[in-house]
């Protein structure tokens, strides 16, 4: 038995944290302790002083008496057959779901924490591909017994079996990328689904095996789960929001010999052709803010500075994301006075989906609040929040492909008009652009960015586009058809 230090500060404070269950995480400390094994004690106390942040969400379904109704998809011969039961009783009754929150700190077993642990350091001792990883990189990226807040199970002996597939062969073992790469070819029977009719932020991992379909960011999780469980150091990347085009994504990267994140793309694992290493480009479209997930805790992350309840709802409440924008993007970054924001806390949004959404934050140093690692070529409008509303600044901040920022305040005293049409849209290497398909005789309304979006006019249609005239320069446009778009979904 070897002789270890005490306890850290933080260690006390996480099991302090696990209650009742303190014992049980003790007694993971004293296994590896008795055996003598330095490496995986310093593993166990990694995931056990990281440990009070992360949990399990799933859902109960509830009858319109609050009682719990039995369901269990695993107790049906497929998922599609579980599905048509769920809608029948659906039909039949009055139902709801509620959802379950369990810390791991507090409900985590032992057996399951020794178990992962010492599945994880077989697969990073025993394959040459997994010897170029450091111990931190180890701890940090193959070790975690989760990666998101997916039900707590076993489930590395069963990926590690799904990601061996003998018929394919790879050249270089000690090539981690190579190796993800032929795991990547193996998942080529689970498919992609835009929604899911369950409540369950992320499936668990035996969920994945029974449905074989997934969101975007169930297949990013179950991609890195799989490699990890080959012993590949593998983390999930993803931008809040897109910040020139509709939506978000959620991606993977997969760290090489020279611990260099490579990015992939496993929304879609059963087409080789988008989903493999070196292939997936994330920057087909203009990158705002990029976010790795980490096992460990980020001290400088928002939800470890202020109350979650201070923080608009979304991802900046997690406390284990790390910025790595400048991994994927050229970044600026965006300086204002203090004295323009209502509170000490500041965001800043890009316009996604006709809304404002918030991408980062910022907190007020030397007199000015100051927006780290942007994406350049992009339009930014900072605002802070109050807990219950956004208060946006006047006018929004574009940074150039140089990194140079203007604020975007229209100048009405010089005005030009402009014919917009489909062949006076700026050509780019990116594919982002929601152009908007201009048809003739149909009413259009153009209006500008000045504290809210302000009307500028309005015009049909010709052939040759749609005409304004009086257009106030420096300013931020958005032109919407009079029919077939809620302008209620646009207008703030």
């Amino acid at each position: 038995m070897l002789s270890f230090n005490s306890y850290s500060q933080n260690l006390k404070e996480a099991l302090e944290q696990a209650k009742g269950n303190r014992t049980s995480l003790e007694q993971v400390l004293e296994y590896y302790s008795k055996q003598g094994d330095e490496e995986k004690y310093n593993a166990a106390i990694f995931l056990i002083e990281n440990m009070p942040i992360h949990k399990s969400i799933d859902y109960q379904l509830l009858d319109k008496n609050d009682n719990i109704i039995p369901f269990s998809e695993f107790k049906f011969n497929d998922y599609g057959e579980a599905l048509k039961y769920l809608n029948n009783l659906k039909d039949s009754t009055r139902i709801r779901a509620k959802k379950i929150i369990q810390y791991d700190i507090q409900n985590i077993s032992s057996s399951l924490l020794i178990k992962n642990i010492d599945l994880a350091f077989r697969e990073w001792k025993n394959n040459s591909w997994s010897k170029s990883y450091s111990f931190e990189t180890f701890c940090e990226y193959i070790l975690p017994y989760r990666n998101l807040t997916e039900p707590l199970e076993y489930w590395r002996e069963d990926y590690n079996i799904l990601a061996n597939n003998e018929k394919y062969k790879i050249d270089d073992e000690t090539d981690p990328v190579a190796v993800c790469t032929q795991i990547i070819f193996g998942l080529n029977n689970f498919t992609f689904v835009n929604k899911r009719p369950d409540p369950i932020p992320i499936l668990s991992p035996s969920q994945m095996l029974f449905r074989r379909q997934g969101s975007c960011p169930d297949l990013a999780n179950f991609s890195v789960l799989v490699c990890r469980s080959k012993g590949v150091a593998t983390a999930l990347d993803f931008t809040p929001q897109y910040a020139a085009s509709s939506n978000r994504h959620t991606w993977d990267s997969v760290i090489d010999k020279n611990g260099n994140h490579i990015p992939f793309n496993s929304n879609a694992v059963n087409n080789i052709d988008n989903c493999l290493p070196y292939i997936y480009n994330a920057n087909r479209k203009r990158l705002g803010k990029v976010f790795r997930i980490t096992y460990s805790i980020q001290k400088k992350s928002l939800a470890n500075i202020i109350p979650e309840s201070n923080i608009p709802e979304g991802f900046l409440e997690q406390k284990n994301i790390k910025d790595v924008t400048s991994e994927y993007v050229k970044i600026s970054d965006l300086s204002i006075p203090k004295n323009r924001f209502k509170d000490s806390i500041a965001y800043v949004n890009v316009f996604n989906l006709g809304k404002w959404k918030v991408i980062d934050w910022a907190s007020e140093n030397g007199g000015m609040v100051t927006f780290k690692n942007l994406g350049r070529d992009l339009v930014y409008l900072p605002s802070t929040f109050n807990g219950n509303n956004t208060i946006f600044l006047r006018h929004p901040f574009l940074i150039d492909k140089e990194g140079i920022q203007h604020e975007l305040i229209p100048d009405k005293t010089n005005l030009f008009s402009a014919t917009l049409s489909k062949s006076n849209v700026r050509e780019t290497d990116f594919i982002d652009f929601n152009t908007l398909e201009i048809i003739e005789d149909q009413l259009y309304k153009l209006y500008c960015w000045d504290n809210g979006w302000k009307k500028i006019g309005e015009s049909i249609a010709k052939k040759e586009g749609v005409y304004f005239d009086n257009i106030p320069s420096n300013a931020l446009f958005i032109l919407l058809p009079e029919k077939k778009i809620d302008l209620k979904e646009y207008l703030l």
